[in-house]
């Protein structure tokens, strides 16, 4: 029996894989021309306007950076924040709650995240912050810190606890406190998981569409501040149209594809080699 399921397993596995490569490969393909023509550096500017025939892309992938890492550093704040007080505070009841809230943001759709943060982080932000501000960087990145919580937190929470049961019996016999027990040892030997976990939200964050293509403001110029709008690339993709397969915007679009995939695939395998480097220590 778990031979037969082994193996139903490794075909899933397989066809899985064939098929991301599959989509790399159509994706490649179709950037082909670009490459082949040496095209690819008009790509790599700050216009795009179908009239001038530039298709520049390199606002959306500012756009993309700036707004991923904002909501990184927010949700990593957080979620480090509630990971901790979880593993330190003695009530159960409150654990219980706080656990269990994460585990319900992860099952909450990116569209009501957004929906929700157009009626509440807007118009606060607009009244209290900055007047001029509406659909920004920082809407954006706030709204995709909700989403990023859960993502981190999850897997902050049970590398604290594997690790708790490793070494909770020892150090405890040593005479430590819980909290020098959790400053000592489990963040010192978290860090490898936790980095895994930052790398895995980063793709998320990456990746995400309808809360930037919502809240961003998806302004194509270089932003000032966090206050001003800005375009990411997979919100970009989804507001372009092009219907002549062989235009230059229609490349343009599955090239803007192309890097997110790649950036997909360089990050999951740091996480591969960060998992390595820790079983070989």
């Amino acid at each position: 029996m778990n031979n037969i399921f082994s193996r139903i397993l490794l075909i899933i596995t397989s066809i899985s894989s064939i098929l991301v490569f599959c989509i790399f490969l159509l994706l490649a393909y179709l950037c082909f021309d670009l490459f082949d023509s040496n095209q690819i550096s008009s790509f790599l500017g700050t216009v795009w306007s179908v009239e001038e025939e530039k298709y520049g892309i390199l606002l959306p992938f500012i756009g993309t950076l700036i707004i991923s890492i904002l909501s990184l550093i927010i949700a990593f704040i957080f979620s480090f924040s509630i990971c901790s007080y979880i593993f330190l505070n003695k009530y159960k009841a409150i654990n219980f709650f706080l656990e269990k809230s994460m585990l319900l943001m992860a099952s909450v759709p990116t569209v009501i995240y957004a929906f929700a943060a157009l009626f509440t982080f807007v118009p606060f932000i607009s009244i209290y912050i900055n007047e001029s501000s509406t659909l920004s960087i920082l809407v954006a990145s706030l709204t995709l810190s909700l989403l990023l919580i859960p993502t981190m937190g999850l897997l902050f929470l049970d590398s604290f606890k594997t690790l708790s049961k490793k070494y909770e019996s020892t150090c405890f016999h040593l005479g430590l406190s819980k909290e020098e027990f959790f400053y000592q040892f489990i963040l010192k030997n978290a860090i490898p998981h936790m980095l895994s976990a930052v790398i895995l939200a980063m793709a998320r964050a990456v990746g995400d569409t309808m809360i930037i293509l919502m809240l961003a403001g998806n302004s194509l110029s270089m932003p000032g501040s966090i206050f001003d709008s800005a375009r990411s690339l997979t919100s970009h993709i989804a507001l372009i149209f092009a219907n002549d397969y062989g235009s230059l915007s229609f490349k343009a679009i599955f090239l803007c594809a192309f890097l997110l995939l790649c950036s997909n695939f360089i990050l999951i395998l740091s996480i591969k080699y960060l998992q390595r480097r820790h079983y070989e220590v």
